[in-house]
């Protein structure tokens, strides 16, 4: 069976079982939910009478936009360019048309905000409008970011955790307070599937495999239906404890590089990021640009290495222009996690080059 790259990280009955019976006690500032899109929905159903309008980047998940939605908020866009930065002048010329209570942030991909994105956010900060910075994208960085009212991230894309995410309040203005419930339905079956996932891998069966992706699918399915804010799993906060997360950065670097410098760029493959400097955190994919993304995804799945398109458009309203469509249409991720060593980034090269 060949080694598979990407999908669901597979979880052991020990590891399970000793996660379990532990209690690791949080005891710092943060608030720990099940998954982000909770907390998005307490920050969004925090604040009373104001605008109820929030300023979104254009490029970004569904999960980011239905909290604010479902609280009564009105959702506009601002333009992201084809390099995943802010189109700064975009957002300001926003901010002063729909006075809005929030701006929600995104820095993509282990690239920090730049020194212009920086002064914008700070810009509308002093205009004493919320900046929601969400780094899911940069999970592990260390940059200061002074203009940011809470600080949100999921950590269950980069860990092998059921669920897991947290906000940081920076803020005394808007008091929010931690969930008391842990998500069940959705965390059983993602331990199940996960469970599953590690079976699979010891026996090969096929129909195992195929268990597992239903009772993930059916957790989403769980997760969508279900918004209502729970804490994180005592289970999966068991599981981050007794991860080294060092390790875990210094092997998805190791990998971008790899992939960085070896994968040629021509008129069906192209690098998102074209200078590798600016990739300041660990990434959570190596993203690129891709003409037709079914015609590279068939042979990259032929060698069992699985490439999400990060993020299907869900609602058309977020493809503002052309530089905005152009990232949906053809924007691939390669996975780079832990999990995975050069010679599985050798694999992804050989496929990418040839394609």
């Amino acid at each position: 069976m060949k080694k598979e790259v990407g999908s669901i990280f597979p979880l052991s009955d020990s590891v399970i079982n000793q996660a379990e019976s532990e209690q690791a006690q949080q005891n710092d500032d943060r608030i720990y939910y099940s998954l982000c899109r909770e907390a998005l929905s307490d920050i969004a159903h925090a604040f009373g009478e104001t605008s109820k309008t929030v300023l979104i980047p254009a490029y970004t998940c569904q999960t980011v936009i239905t909290p604010f939605e479902e609280a009564g908020w009105r959702c506009e866009y601002y333009s992201i360019n084809r390099d995943l930065r802010i189109d700064t002048s975009n957002l300001l010329s926003l901010v002063k048309k729909h006075h809005p209570s929030l701006v929600v942030a995104h820095p993509y991909f282990g690239m920090d905000l730049n020194d212009d994105e920086m002064k914008a956010l700070t810009a509308i900060k002093e205009q004493e409008i919320a900046v929601v910075l969400d780094l899911t994208q940069c999970l592990f960085s260390t940059k200061h970011y002074p203009f940011a009212s809470f600080v949100v991230a999921s950590y269950r894309k980069w860990l092998p955790i059921p669920d897991g995410g947290y906000l940081k309040n920076m803020t005394d203005a808007v008091k929010i307070c931690q969930p008391e419930a842990e998500n069940d339905d959705f965390t059983d079956r993602e331990l199940a599937a996960m469970y599953l996932r590690g079976q699979y891998f010891a026996n090969g069966e096929q129909r195992t495999k195929a268990i597992s992706i239903r009772l993930s699918k059916s957790a989403d399915h769980i997760a969508d239906s279900n918004i209502a804010p729970h804490k994180m799993s005592q289970v999966a906060y068991n599981l981050m404890q007794n991860e080294n997360l060092e390790v875990n950065q210094q092997r998805r670097f190791e990998n971008y590089t790899y992939l960085y410098q070896k994968v040629r760029e021509s008129d069906k493959v192209a690098k998102v990021c074209k200078n590798i400097d600016v990739v300041t955190t660990a990434p959570l994919y190596f993203s690129i640009f891709v003409q037709d993304r079914l015609s590279l995804q068939r042979p990259l799945a032929q060698e069992a290495i699985y490439a999400p398109v990060i993020w299907p458009v869900e609602d058309e309203r977020v493809l503002i222009n052309d530089e905005v469509k152009y990232i949906y249409d053809h924007i691939l991720a390669i996975p780079i996690d832990q999990r995975y060593d050069e010679k599985d980034m050798q694999r992804a090269v050989e496929i990418m080059n040839n394609y």
